[in-house]
């Protein structure tokens, strides 16, 4: 009889305590384990647009090279394999074509150009084309249209040369020109009447950050512009015409 009282207890199932316990464990874990993919997901995107933005600013230099120095010069509104009226000049993601390969600057639905950042779904003007040129040197000296000279910058490892587009702003999504010039003065967007009426707070993508190429070249991620280290203008940082930005 011993034995069958035994054998009985030792089948027996989960109690209901016992059940939410072990359900409520596993729903720890994988919210534990959901947040760390989410993490290393929006890692990879940053670093896969950082590299975007690198071999961009390798090819910008390069243009230079082959053009007296001048970096690719903006227009206003220009779709791809249009020229802007008073320019004459394609887009300048389309003038880096011949660095980048042949087509690099077509619009992508699929996220497959170099100059989409992975991030571009969460600002829809941006989807195709989401770096800007960083031409407000030559705006701030010609006050219009104009290429910036790389030969003139005093310090190119403060330069941005080019970089996120971090809010919604006023683009185009057709426009493969997005550039400075119609947000003068102002950073990725971030223009004195948005400050004012305080209706962007925040940087949009990468966790709040962007990814920003300098003249040297090299990459860096940042949250807010340091006037510092970073400049828009020829003289160098912490002179006048830099752009406003999130602090």
């Amino acid at each position: 009889m011993n034995t069958l009282i035994n054998k009985r207890n030792s089948t027996r199932g989960f109690t209901l305590i016992e059940l939410l316990v072990v359900m409520g464990i596993i729903a720890i874990l994988a919210a534990v384990s959901w947040s760390a993919l989410n993490s290393a997901i929006s890692h990879a995107r940053t670093a896969k647009c950082a590299s975007n933005l690198r071999n961009i600013g390798a090819a910008m230099i390069m243009f230079a090279g082959d053009n007296n120095g001048n970096l690719p010069e903006s227009g206003s509104i220009i779709a791809y394999n249009a020229k802007d009226p008073v320019t004459g000049q394609y887009g300048w993601t389309q003038q880096l074509e011949p660095y980048l390969g042949v087509g690099s600057a077509v619009e992508n639905a699929s996220g497959g150009s170099i100059f989409q950042c992975p991030d571009r779904n969460l600002i829809p003007t941006n989807k195709y084309y989401s770096y800007f040129n960083g031409s407000h040197a030559a705006q701030a000296q010609l006050g219009g249209f104009g290429p910036v000279s790389l030969i003139k910058i005093r310090s190119p490892s403060s330069y941005i040369m080019a970089g996120d587009i971090a809010f919604p702003g006023s683009f185009s999504v057709d426009d493969c020109d997005k550039d400075d010039y119609t947000q003068d003065p102002a950073f990725n967007g971030y223009t004195a009447a948005m400050a004012a009426a305080g209706t962007v707070t925040s940087i949009t993508i990468h966790g709040g950050s962007v990814n920003l190429v300098f003249a040297d070249g090299h990459v860096e991620n940042a949250r807010s512009f340091d006037n510092t280290k970073m400049t828009t203008v020829y003289q160098g940082p912490g002179t006048a015409y830099d752009y406003l930005y999130p602090q």
